[in-house]
């Protein structure tokens, strides 16, 4: 999988960190309730034509509503965990050495992408809460920021500690790489207006 895919609009010397998704345990729940509702009409009707007389033929009314019926039926269940599985593995968060991306799909249709540079980052946290989330690894991790949009929220991810850890330190270093090129501008500011000034003016500085 290309990490890039997910911003076209990379800038200069960055690279992708960290490209995060929810836990798997997310969808499982979609996936076990898929299985069940699959399963739970052929029970159903299994059961129901063991138990009674009944005869089932394709070509008669009844017959045809049980089909179509049935057909819908599978229809729809498909298109609600296909719903979710969209859901699930299009949202993302793309973690840079510059940057956070949250890239939250909202339906077939709609996707929010929202920014943050690493140097706007003012505290991290990581949370897990309960015994699955301890025993599987996973929680969630809230980036408080400095800027109208208080606060980023990693949600049900891998590894949540470790996540957190990662971007302080991107966020240290950040802080220090913008800190050394002030002073590189700063100092380079005097130097290059002394470049700029003219022979012409250098010899009316002389004569006065």
């Amino acid at each position: 999988m290309d990490p890039y895919k997910y911003f076209p609009d990379r800038r200069p010397n960055e690279e992708v960190v960290m490209l995060l998704r929810r836990h798997w345990h997310s969808i499982l729940r979609s996936f076990l309730l898929l299985v069940a509702e699959f399963f739970l009409p052929l029970i159903t009707i299994f059961a129901f034509f063991s138990y009674t007389d009944f005869v089932f033929e394709k070509e008669s009314p009844i017959g045809i509503m049980i089909i179509l019926g049935g057909s819908a039926y599978y229809l729809f269940i498909w298109l609600f965990f296909f719903s979710h599985w969209i859901d699930y593995y299009l949202d993302v968060w793309v973690v840079t050495n510059q940057r956070i991306l949250n890239i939250e799909q909202e339906g077939l249709f709609s996707r929010t992408i929202s920014e943050l540079n690493m140097e706007m980052i003012q505290d991290v946290t990581s949370e897990m809460k309960g015994k699955l989330a301890t025993i599987l690894n996973f929680g969630n991790v809230y980036i408080q920021t400095a800027g109208e949009q208080r606060r980023f929220i990693f949600e049900n991810i891998p590894e949540p500690r470790q996540v957190a850890s990662k971007i302080i330190a991107l966020h240290q270093k950040a802080v220090k790489e913008t800190a050394v090129q002030e002073i590189k501008d700063a100092v380079a500011k005097p130097l290059v207006a002394k470049d700029t000034i003219s022979p012409s003016q250098k010899n009316e500085t002389k004569i006065i």
